[in-house]
């Protein structure tokens, strides 16, 4: 995503097919510089994502978000993501709670 006033880059989206399961879809990451944030890019960029992976019959489609970051959770949540499972992930010898929205 861009910044239209300066052409900057200041967030992506990436998005493929489901790492475990076929015929599935999967919402990899998207990342938005702070000043990005509540501009509608974040919006824009899932939407696109979303609909690339329907093209394509990647659905139902997931994502992945630590149980404890209010905001993400929030947005998958407003872009219609249901609330799907979770599980516990080591990082670096830590203990991290993520969990799946689903979008059928």
């Amino acid at each position: 995503g861009c910044d239209d006033a300066t052409g900057a880059i200041v967030g992506f989206c990436d998005a493929g097919p489901h790492r475990e399961e076929p015929n599935s879809g999967e919402i990899y990451a998207i990342y938005l510089l702070d000043e990005a944030k509540g501009t509608g890019l974040g919006r824009a960029l899932f939407e696109r994502a979303m609909a690339w992976l329907r093209e394509r019959a990647m659905v139902p489609a997931t994502v992945w978000v630590f149980e404890d970051n209010p905001r993400a959770r929030r947005f998958y949540e407003a872009m219609g993501g249901e609330l799907a499972g979770n599980k516990d992930i080591v990082i670096q010898g830590h203990t991290r709670s993520e969990v799946v929205y689903v979008w059928r």
